[in-house]
């Protein structure tokens, strides 16, 4: 029974579940659109329009590939449009991630899997990017992968190797992010002298990922995957300055999602128990000074123009991150060099094949982050999280070396803080848009407009509203305006116009009323978390402030930059 209470179908109930109870924010709204859509249109899968930042456009023009929103619109038969119990059909990702990461520590660090598996389901990495969102669906294929192949190759069981295939697809099909799990089997392959299997495998993902392309390119004209492509390489300018950019939010993001397996991989090369501990709690008190101060008081360094050029959270996250890189570096040196007197272990070739493996998997995670990533985010990072986390646990089990108890328990508080703060920092979107719509009422005849985008979009959207398209819409007198008031025009707030931005004519609408959220906690996620420089920041504004206007007289919304 105790067993059972910390296994991985334990974590994978308990990650689902904390889930569920998370509103809808920033891109889910897109998901649950195409689940619907596909509810009904399950052979169309983009052939149809989705308001998507500032106007209505072509489904194929939103970067999402197919199986999540497939499940979800499957997940719609059970749980219909209600979001919780729609959540909660994604407990096999979660049961086949926790499942396939237990066979993955039980076989690169055994005896240290069930605290590593709760430091990275739970821990910061991976929790908060649940949602109804790619990221953790994906990962949970992609592992799948990478677990049957190994158990493939080791038993030299071709089923299993043609199944590893197909689940590389099936991840890859799900985000593009999971491109390079067949590069991971091979490596595997190579290094353990099978060659065959690691083309069979990689031949097995190709024809999944070839064959629906080929589909939705019978189906809509074009495939989705090219199309998504050729849109990146002509947005493109300089391209090593692009990549170049996404270095610091990487170890920024690192620095927030991965550091207990930095302070792990730390005390597996035999760094002071002190030493660790302290940069854990200056690390904790450099976060939480970043959740209570806000940002406009958080600047340390200026530019001599006065611009930005260094500020609270990116020192804080940064200075973590950069030692999470270089303790898992003296990690992988300590596997791969294994100084004389260190290491003492028998079967010698077997784990140096696998420690190989192991700290080549961390380099193809960081070269596929540079390569896929169109711009930074904190779940671009997941995939080096997991690597990394298989890397520090391998080191202290080669070390000799038990998992600090105090580590795991610290790992998975953040985990929680981290899903917590999101969580509730994703409530005002939901909250003033009901707020907004128990307004209005029943508008009648009348038209009740919006203007937002993210989650903001998605509960508009439910109660009933039309989003604004400047310049076309033509709203009436009699209609109704619930616009989000943005703090200014410089930065990047939620709920985010989308580009569908416009000011109110005063000429055209009276304000009736305004909602606003606000609380003591400067702390925000939204949207640094999913797009941005560093996970978290401190905020000078509400989180959410939204006017609800009468219009007064026809007008048509003028677009503004």
């Amino acid at each position: 029974m105790k067993q059972w209470l910390t296994g991985p179908t334990a974590v994978a109930v308990a990650v689902t579940l904390l889930n569920a109870v998370k509103p809808a924010a920033v891109d889910d709204t897109a998901y649950l659109e195409f689940a619907r859509h596909l509810a009904a249109n399950p052979g169309d899968p983009y052939g149809f329009e989705i308001f998507w930042y500032s106007a209505p456009e072509p489904a194929m023009g939103v970067l999402l590939p197919p199986v999540l929103p497939y499940w979800l619109a499957l997940g719609r038969g059970v749980a219909g449009d209600h979001l919780f119990l729609l959540k909660l059909t994604l407990l096999p990702f979660s049961l086949v991630l926790c499942h396939s990461l237990a066979f993955l520590f039980g076989r690169f660090a055994p005896g240290a899997g069930p605290p590593l598996l709760a430091m990275t389901v739970l821990g910061p990495g991976v929790l908060p990017f649940f949602g109804v969102m790619l990221d953790v669906p994906a990962l949970a294929l992609g592992l799948s992968a990478v677990a049957c192949f190994i158990r493939g190759c080791d038993t030299e069981r071709v089923g299993w190797v043609a199944g590893a295939g197909v689940l590389a697809g099936l991840a890859a099909q799900t985000k593009y992010s999971m491109l390079p799990v067949p590069a991971v089997l091979l490596w595997y392959a190579v290094l353990h002298r099978q060659p065959l299997f690691g083309v069979g495998a990689g031949a097995f993902a190709v024809a999944v990922f070839a064959g629906w392309e080929s589909f939705v390119e019978a189906r809509a004209g074009e495939s989705h995957f090219l199309h998504h492509l050729r849109e990146q390489q002509a947005s493109r300018k300089d391209w090593l300055d692009e990549k170049w950019n996404l270095f610091q939010p990487m170890v920024a993001y690192l620095g927030g999602t991965a550091v207990g397996f930095g302070l792990l991989a730390g005390r597996a090369i035999r760094l002071p128990r002190a030493f660790v501990a302290a940069v854990a709690g200056a690390g904790a008190l450099g976060v939480a000074a970043v959740c209570v101060v806000p940002y406009s008081d958080s600047i340390v360094l200026r530019k001599p123009n006065g611009g930005v050029k260094l500020e609270l959270a990116t020192l804080v996250f940064g200075s973590l991150g950069t030692g999470v890189l270089l303790a898992s570096l003296g990690a992988a040196g300590v596997l791969l060099l294994r100084p004389r007197g260190l290491l003492r272990f028998r079967r010698l070739l077997r784990w140096n094949a696998d420690s190989w493996f192991v700290a080549g998997w961390v380099a193809i995670e960081l070269a596929a982050y540079f390569a896929l990533t169109p711009f930074p985010a904190g779940r671009r990072v997941i995939g080096i999280g997991v690597a990394l986390a298989v890397l520090a646990g391998r080191t202290a089990v080669l070390t000799r070396l038990p998992v600090p108890q105090w580590i795991v328990a610290s790992t998975i508080a953040a985990g929680i803080g981290l899903f917590g703060l999101d969580t509730w920092d994703s409530f005002p979107e939901r909250q003033l848009a009901l707020r907004a719509a128990d307004r209005v009422g029943d508008p009648g005849l009348a038209t009740v407009w919006f203007n937002g985008h993210w989650g903001f979009q998605y509960y508009c959207d439910r109660a009933g509203m039309k989003p604004v398209e400047p310049g076309v819409s033509v709203l009436k007198a009699g209609d109704w305006l619930v616009f989000p008031v943005i703090p200014d025009d410089r930065g990047f707030y939620r709920p985010y116009h989308g580009g569908a931005k416009f000011r109110v004519d005063p000429a055209s609408a009276e304000p009736v009323d305004e909602y606003v959220w606000e609380d003591s906690l400067a702390a925000q996620t939204i949207p640094e978390l999913y797009g941005g420089t560093v996970p978290v920041r401190g905020r000078d504004h509400p989180r959410l402030r939204v006017a609800v206007y009468r219009v007064t007289r026809e007008w048509i919304p003028e677009r503004v930059k």
